[in-house]
C-alpha cells in the first residue's frame, strides 16, 4: 500500500496510506505486525494488543528496528499523527520491511471500534491509598536504585527491581495480581510498565509522579529536588 515516487534525484519519497479501523483489522488478521511508535506514557495509557512499542522517530529509529525487526515482513505504524507515521515509515522501508499504512486515529474511539486494546492502570498520588485499598493483592514494585530506596522510604513497596537490572526479574513478578511501579519520578516506572505489558502481563501500571508527587503533593520543585539530590549523589 505504500507508493514509492521519484523527487530529490537520487532519492525516493515514500508515500504510506493512512488507516481505517477495518484495515488494521483486515492487516492483523492477516498477520500484519502493528508497529506503536507513540511516547511510552502513551503506550501504556492504551494500547492495541500485541502491539510492540518503538518511540520513534525521537531516537534513532532505523538502528532500534533493525534489531527488534529482523523477521518482520509487514507492519502497520501506530502514530500519534501521520506526520510522526511518515518519518518512520522511511525508516522502516529504509531496513526492507514492508510498511502497509499508518494508523492514527484517537485512542479513545479503538475500543468502540472493535480493536483489541490494554489500558494501563495510572494511578495519581491522591488515588493511591484508595487503589491499594481495592486492590489489596497488588504489587508495589520500586524500580529506584537501592542507595534511593534506602533513603527515601516508599512502605508499601512489596518487590524491589532497581532499574539499573532492567529488565532482569521482570519474569519474577505475579501475572495474578496487578502490578504498580514506584520511581522517583515518572520516567523508570513508566519504562517498566510498558515492557511488563509487552511480555504479557494483564494488569499493569504506575504511580504518576512517583515517590515526589506522593510525599510533597503541594511543595514538589523539580528543579530544587534536582539541585539536592544531585548534591548528595541520589537521583529520585
Amino acid at each position: 500500500m505504500a507508493e514509492k515516487r521519484k523527487g530529490v534525484p537520487g532519492m525516493e519519497d515514500l508515500t504510506v496510506v493512512v488507516l481505517s479501523y477495518e484495515d488494521v483489522r483486515r492487516q492483523m488478521a492477516r498477520g500484519a505486525l502493528v508497529v506503536d511508535i507513540r511516547t511510552p506514557q502513551e503506550f501504556v495509557y492504551l494500547h492495541i494488543r500485541e502491539s510492540i512499542p518503538l518511540a520513534a522517530p525521537r531516537f534513532g529509529f532505523q538502528l532500534l528496528s533493525r534489531g527488534l525487526l529482523q523477521e518482520v515482513k509487514r507492519v502497520v505504524i501506530v502514530a500519534q499523527s501521520p506526520v510522526h507515521g511518515q518519518v518512520a515509515a522511511r525508516e522502516i522501508d529504509a531496513v526492507g520491511i514492508d510498511v502497509i499504512g499508518i494508523f492514527a486515529s484517537l485512542p479513545r474511539t479503538w475500543a468502540e471500534k472493535g480493536l483489541p486494546v490494554q489500558t494501563g492502570e495510572l494511578v495519581f498520588p491522591d488515588k493511591f491509598l484508595t487503589y491499594i485499598h481495592d486492590n489489596p493483592n497488588v504489587e508495589i514494585v520500586d524500580v529506584r536504585e537501592p542507595a534511593e530506596q534506602e533513603r527515601f522510604p516508599f512502605p508499601q513497596v512489596t518487590k524491589s527491581l532497581p532499574f539499573s537490572h532492567w529488565p532482569d526479574g521482570v519474569d519474577t513478578l505475579d501475572a495474578s495480581r496487578p502490578i504498580l511501579f514506584l520511581a522517583g519520578r515518572d520516567d523508570r516506572a513508566i519504562i517498566a510498565a510498558r515492557d511488563s505489558m509487552v511480555k504479557g502481563l494483564p494488569r499493569v501500571g504506575y504511580l504518576v509522579g512517583g515517590y515526589a508527587a506522593f510525599q510533597h503533593p503541594r511543595s514538589y520543585d523539580p528543579k530544587e529536588a534536582a539541585r539536592t539530590t544531585a548534591h548528595h549523589g541520589v537521583f529520585i
